[in-house]
């Protein structure tokens, strides 16, 4: 009994890890790592030091049944988002089961728990038998759908075809690039027709310093994965015919993690070019290659690995109700003050990060390339239109209850005034460098799979650089007229 108790507890702890791994399987290699296995010991100490004390106070129950019966209660915290979901989904028209899923599903959690601690205490063979089949069952099913998921993702591994290398023709002193990828942001003529605005000051006072916006740009994705793994392979990553033409594992952003290689870094790297990133809260820079982080944060604390971890649970917003009680804004922790007391509010401000990181050094030795992937103005919406914090909750409007039609028009305005602070302090800090604010796709107002992909398109470039807006100046065609110029060698613009 003892053994059989024992395996069953491990296979029951380890459902929720696996079907983690499961569906994260992509980034796998970022997740089997210190920080889960910290977690893991944790959770465990927890449960088996809970099991104890209700040992201690049950003097009649045997350890391994208050162990199992623990457990099982852990796996069933699990379950929460997966009935969730199911009753939203099947229940689209109720307002009071949108409303209350998650505080009906968690009062189900304790009627199914009750049921259980029931059959489990009153001995019932059946069930017993039952909870065995059951678990084991789940077990080599996730087990199997994993080995599924490996060979698929192995079987899409495909070589690159070629590397794309721009011979160096002009031998000089090379120029600071700077590159902004601003996540979700629309084009300026579409903003102004969703939002009723006028934002002709902001274009006059751009083009009085030299820079160029162009409204019809058309990145070559509608998704950031596919769109900046495009931008580090400098090309296309799927052919005319629908074949990837690169590794999955080398989508963005695991191409930037170590002993990897892209067309961009292997080129960057052949011109003396230091790479410099400043990732965000979903491409975190630390989780992939510090070498690469424009701030090293050496932090043991995965934030983003914990959050999700237990997003499938009802424990954060228990958490948050919690600390209400308290006067502890749980979400206003996470947003502003945690991450050693920056917060993912600052963590997302990709621009504000490189603004201060300019301002603190002094000389720059070789020539860097600075990547800077600012969250803005992409959910969630963490800042007033004059960017300081607010965190915008979901509300009923055009887009739908979970993303904020206010707080995109705030983050907006707050990305214009950061473009326009970050070209005077690159004025006197850098002026002869390459500049480029882009995005990566529209955002939840397009309404065709070709709006999807209309970007954002400002830049300066150098006076000798020959270039046509007639062209496609996308992230990959404006990396390529870059390098370009930078080398001397032809420009071989890239077709949509």
């Amino acid at each position: 009994k003892k053994i059989n108790y024992q395996i069953l507890s491990f296979i029951i702890f380890s459902l929720p890890i696996l079907e983690f791994l499961k569906d994260n399987f992509y980034e796998i290699g970022i997740i089997l790592g210190k920080n889960l296995f910290i977690l893991i010991f944790l959770i465990f100490g927890f449960l088996f030091i809970t099991a104890f004390l209700l040992k201690f106070f049950f003097k009649k129950k045997d350890f391994y049944d208050t162990l199992l019966i623990t457990i099982v209660g852990f796996w069933l915290i699990f379950k929460h988002n997966t009935i969730n979901r199911f009753l939203i989904t099947t229940k689209e028209n109720n307002s009071f089961i949108n409303l209350f899923s998650s505080e009906i599903f968690l009062i189900l959690i304790f009627i199914f728990f009750f049921i259980f601690l029931f059959l489990f205490i009153q001995k019932n063979i059946f069930f017993k038998k039952f909870l065995f089949i059951f678990f084991y069952l789940n077990f080599f099913l996730i087990l199997i759908q994993i080995n599924f998921i490996k060979s698929d993702l192995a079987n899409k591994d495909i070589k690159l075809s070629n590397k794309i290398l721009f011979a160096d023709l002009i031998k000089g002193e090379k120029p600071n690039i700077y590159f902004f990828i601003l996540d979700g942001m629309q084009p300026i003529k579409d903003f102004e027709e969703n939002y009723k605005v006028d934002l002709s000051k902001f274009l006059n006072e751009i083009k009085n310093k030299n820079y160029i916006y162009h409204d019809n740009t058309l990145n070559f994705y509608g998704g950031t994965t596919y769109g900046l793994s495009a931008f580090f392979n400098l090309d296309k990553i799927i052919s005319n015919d629908g074949k990837m033409k690169i590794k999955s594992s080398s989508y963005f952003p695991l191409v930037l993690k170590e002993n990897k290689s892209s067309n961009l870094l292997n080129n960057l790297n052949n011109l003396g070019y230091d790479f410099k990133w400043a990732g965000n809260y979903f491409a975190y820079c630390p989780k992939f290659n510090l070498k690469y982080c424009l701030n090293q944060n050496k932090s043991t604390v995965d934030l983003y690995l914990y959050l999700s971890f237990f997003g499938k649970s009802p424990l954060i917003q228990l958490t948050q109700i919690f600390g209400e009680l308290f006067n502890f804004d749980f979400k206003n922790y996470i947003f502003y003050k945690s991450l050693g007391g920056e917060g993912i509010f600052k963590l997302h401000d990709g621009i504000g990060r490189l603004t201060e990181y300019l301002s603190q050094i002094q000389n720059i030795d070789k020539p860097t390339f600075y990547f800077i992937h600012h969250m803005s103005p992409h959910h969630p919406y963490l800042t007033n239109s004059d960017c300081s914090y607010k965190n915008y909750l979901g509300k009923i409007n055009i887009e739908s209850e979970v993303f904020s039609y206010e707080g995109y028009k705030e983050a907006y305005l707050c990305n214009l005034k950061k473009i326009s602070e970050t070209i005077k302090l690159l004025e006197t800090k850098d002026p002869n460098s390459f500049i480029i604010f882009q995005s990566d796709h529209n955002w939840r107002m397009a309404k065709t799979s070709l709006e999807k992909k209309k970007i954002f398109n400002l830049f300066k470039v150098k006076d000798n650089c020959k270039y046509d807006l007639d062209q496609n100046l996308n992230n990959v065609n404006m990396l390529r007229l870059v390098l370009s110029c930078i080398t001397g060698s032809d420009l071989g613009f890239i077709e949509n």
